[in-house]
């Protein structure tokens, strides 16, 4: 009989499909050469890793080398990253933001505050766009040379949430072309007619027509070449205005038993009531007055910020608006939404000072423990006026008026007002026995920065601010008259935007939105803020 095959020692097919496997099992060889290869293997990596840690320079574990601003941190990535994850904010901020800085300068929210002077604006900021916090290195990356500027962020970047990316890529008019915004200073005021003063002074100094000279003479640029200095009366107004030859109008002298009527205290009624600030009364000349017809004087020569003028004014506006609060201890004051207000409780707290400063020499106990009081109370609030940017209330600027006054006093008390301030009117606006306070330094371009020394290689003044036609007027006389109609203090003589895509294109100059625009508030300086413009 035939010897039947043993199935369960011999392989030929595998499953119904009859798949052909091999005759016999694999076995494998000793695992301990695996091993040892495998472990020669991390050894070599891990040593690898060493020496890149500390000779190569993490060239293994790093992306690329730092930029120069954080070469330093290069051998220590503990400096911003933890166990290896990204960069945190709290990371930046241990360099790049005050301890305890409330504002918080540099989180994302403050993109959206940038030059409006109102600080109050961040609370709404924060509540609106909390949701969209990303964190620092998302638009700041690091490890990409030497060279990089981390600053500047790529107009792809800002597109996500902003309506527009380049400058040439329907970037809108800016506002104050595109909503007519004046820029009142508060300042009658024509370029034209200075201008061509000052351009004839000029060519009898120095034989010049240079036009642009005749700017220059007043626009005074900053040292770094990128700004120019506030408007000074000193420095640009007083060789012509209130000369010494001005004088006062002829004023009816306060009668003392009628307090509301009309008139000015001469300097010997000052001295006797010693006010508070009246401290000047007793360093000004007598000379400087002539009485005329026994109840008159006039005053000669006339100083800018005279402090008998503003003196008097200010008992005017004490007979009309008993409750005048602070806005008393301003030179000039009145509602400009162009001015911060943090600069009028500045002003005010000086003068407060200045008050304390002239009781110093008063005997009295009493009034020496009174000053060391308020000496400690003003300190506080000025290290609170600088702590709180330019969130003010100013409610103190509203004026109500004398009920105790009938309408013939108070048209009286007006019109004097306005008699006393004659030598002010021909430059300054004075409204209910105020002067408006001037915006020296005014600011239109809120939400971008421009660096004239940066342009003033290729074009000159009257090429780009060509509003006011001053250039024109210079040369053809005989239109003044019809182009003073344009040439105001509100005048915005600032180029459109027609006027910077002639050099701001992708085939010139820049024109990446970081180019004008800077992502967060200068440190220094956080009561410039304002809102940029986000999609809807």
């Amino acid at each position: 009989m035939a010897k039947q095959p043993n199935d369960k020692r011999t392989k030929s097919t595998f499953s119904a499909i009859r798949l052909a496997v091999t005759k016999n099992y694999v076995f494998p060889a000793s695992r301990k050469l695996m091993m040892f290869a495998g472990g020669i293997g991390c050894a070599a990596f891990v040593l690898y890793f060493l020496l890149d840690a500390l000779l190569l320079g993490n060239t293994f574990t790093s992306t690329g080398p730092l930029s120069s601003n954080h070469a330093t941190f290069e051998k220590d990535c503990a400096k911003c990253h933890q166990s290896f994850r990204n960069v945190t904010d709290s990371k930046c901020s241990t360099c790049h933001e005050k301890t305890n800085d409330r504002l918080g300068v540099y989180t994302f929210v403050s993109h959206y505050v940038y030059r409006s002077g109102d600080a109050s604006r961040t609370k709404t900021a924060q509540a609106k766009h909390a949701s969209k916090e990303m964190q620092c290195a998302s638009c700041h990356p690091d490890h990409r040379g030497r060279e990089t500027k981390i600053t500047e962020v790529a107009d792809a970047k800002c597109v996500t949430c902003h309506l527009y990316g380049s400058f040439n890529s329907d970037h809108q008019e800016f506002e104050f072309a595109r909503t007519q915004l004046p820029d009142d200073s508060t300042l009658i005021f024509t370029h034209i007619r200075h201008s061509k003063f000052v351009l004839e002074k000029l060519q009898k100094e120095t034989g010049t027509v240079y036009i642009e000279r005749a700017c220059l003479h007043c626009h005074i640029p900053q040292s770094d070449g990128k700004s120019f200095k506030p408007i000074d009366y000193d420095m640009n107004c007083g060789d012509c205005h209130l000369t010494a030859s001005m004088e006062s109008a002829s004023l009816m002298v306060k009668d003392p038993t009628d307090p509301n009527s009309p008139g000015v205290e001469t300097l010997d009624m000052t001295q006797r009531r010693r006010g508070p600030g009246t401290q000047w009364v007793f360093y000004t000349s007598p000379n400087e007055f002539t009485t005329r017809g026994g109840n008159k004087v006039v005053k000669s020569p006339i100083y800018h910020e005279d402090p008998w003028i503003l003196e008097n004014l200010k008992q005017i506006r004490q007979t009309l608006y008993p409750d005048d609060g602070l806005s008393d201890l301003l030179k000039a004051s009145g509602f400009n939404p162009r001015i911060m207000r943090s600069d009028q409780y500045n002003e005010a707290i000086s003068t407060l000072q200045g008050y304390v400063l002239g009781l110093r020499s008063r005997p009295e106990p009493e009034v020496q423990s009174e000053l060391a009081r308020i000496d400690s109370f003003l300190r506080v609030l000025k290290g609170r006026t600088m702590m709180a940017s330019d969130n003010f209330d100013s409610s103190f600027m509203m004026k109500t008026e004398n009920p105790d006054l009938t309408l013939v006093q108070r048209d009286d008390l007006e019109e004097f007002a306005f008699k006393l301030t004659k030598p002010c009117l021909q430059c300054h606006i004075v409204s209910k026995a105020n002067i408006m306070q001037v915006k020296a330094d005014q600011r239109t371009l809120i939400r971008s920065e421009f660096d004239h020394r940066a342009h003033i290689v290729e074009r000159r003044c009257l090429e780009c601010h060509t509003e006011i036609p001053v250039s024109e007027v210079l040369v053809d006389k005989d239109t003044n008259a019809a182009l003073l109609v344009k040439d105001r203090s509100t005048t915005q003589n600032i180029p459109k935007i027609s006027n910077c895509v002639e050099c701001h294109s992708a085939s010139k100059a820049s024109n990446m939105c970081v180019t004008c625009h800077f992502m967060h508030p200068n440190k220094e300086n956080r009561g410039n803020l304002e809102l940029f413009v986000e999609k809807p």
